[in-house]
């Protein structure tokens, strides 16, 4: 089964394409924002650079965009025997997946005009980009194991291996876009984009630490 779920990681690559531009995400923050705080999905943001709102046209569909794809639910393997667990994996998961993918790159595609504007903007679409791929590979590298599995030692290695596989492409996309993110804030000449450079340069050191080649963190028994 962590075979089936192995090649139904490959839509990923379809869906995203493109060449990769880039922790997990930070804590999620509760729905109250303090004066000047910015939230998206739950998940809170520096204060906005001055003049730059998320209703502006420059950066709102790749807001709204960016915001279906973090809040797009995450499904559950079934508690059953294997079988139901590979009618899982052939059906909800590889829609998920699928449905996933098409949402970040249709972020991605929403948020490019403004990547490629004002510092202001391009450090903001930046963040977006890559806290949209990085959930998605946080959503991935969380997924649980299948109870069916418990007990089998293999197996759980193996769902858990397919999940990281899955879930590495969309890492090194997120460091991509936390790193275009930091590059623009360090080149701007607004004080007010120090604080995304910092946030960016940590969400860096966040999605390094969750690649393949980092030390593993969860496959205690």
């Amino acid at each position: 089964m962590p075979r089936r779920i192995a090649l139904v990681s490959g839509m990923l690559l379809l869906a995203c394409g493109g060449r990769p531009p880039p922790t997990p995400p930070p804590p999620l923050e509760g729905d109250d924002e303090s004066p000047g705080e910015v939230h998206i999905a739950g998940i809170a943001l520096p204060r906005m650079p001055v003049e730059v709102a998320p209703d502006d046209p420059e950066l709102e569909p790749g807001w709204a965009a960016t915001r279906a794809a973090l809040t797009m639910a995450t499904p559950t393997p079934p508690a059953g025997d294997e079988w139901e667990v590979e009618t899982w994996a052939d059906g909800a998961l590889a829609s998920w997946m699928r449905r996933r993918a098409e949402a970040v790159a249709e972020a991605q595609t929403a948020l490019e005009p403004a990547r490629h504007a004002e510092p202001e903007y391009g450090v903001v679409a930046s963040m977006l980009l890559g806290l949209a791929y990085s959930r998605f590979a946080l959503d991935l590298h969380g997924m649980p194991v299948p109870r069916v599995f418990e007990g089998d030692r293999e197996r759980t290695d193996a769902f858990r291996q397919a999940m990281r596989d899955a879930a590495r492409p969309l890492w090194l996309r997120a460091l991509d876009a936390f790193g275009s993110c930091a590059r623009t804030a360090a080149e701007g000449p607004a004080h007010s984009l120090a604080h995304w450079r910092e946030r960016c340069d940590a969400e860096i050191r966040s999605v390094s630490a969750m690649l393949p080649d980092a030390p593993d963190d969860g496959d205690e028994d």
